[in-house]
């Protein structure tokens, strides 16, 4: 049982760190070099978030059966009581994650959007207004990552 309690724990700590060390990369390293240099919409810096997403698909996946498994053989678990703190942090968490899940799908949907605007040749505009939209997408799911983080770090204790 300790095995499997160890590797769900190492799963699910590594997942968290590919999805938000990704997401961080993306939003302080390619996405603001990109737009310094003018090449938002260029075909390398739009293969390079597309490579990625695959990535963040197969770590939330991993985080919901790791977080689950963690969450359910832990003795301070008691389905719907939220008498201390560690459940509240517990269900404060899973809410900042189902949301990061959600901005993750607008993410990918306005990646969609940004890469059928640009191969059908609607006008440049409306692939930089989908491109922006991606853009806060991104920048809400680092802040929700971070607060994640802290609470995680609170429930440690």
């Amino acid at each position: 049982m300790d095995f499997l309690l160890w590797s769900a724990r190492s799963l699910h700590v590594f997942s968290v760190v590919v999805w938000f060390g990704g997401m961080l990369y993306q939003a302080v390293v390619t996405l603001p070099v990109a737009r310094v240099e003018q090449k938002q919409l260029d075909p390398f810096v739009r293969h390079l978030s597309g490579r990625f997403q695959p990535f963040v698909w197969m770590c939330v996946w991993t985080i919901v059966i790791t977080g689950a498994v963690l969450m359910l053989f832990d003795p301070r678990f008691l389905f719907l009581n939220f008498d201390s703190l560690w459940s509240v942090l517990l269900a404060a968490k899973q809410c900042v994650f189902v949301l990061m899940v959600f901005f993750g799908f607008g993410y990918a949907r306005m990646f969609s959007r940004l890469e059928t605007a640009l191969t059908t040749g609607e006008p440049e505009e409306q692939a930089m207004q989908f491109y922006n939209q991606m853009l806060m997408f991104g920048k809400i799911n680092v802040a929700l990552a971070i607060i994640a983080l802290l609470l995680a770090s609170g429930m440690s204790s």
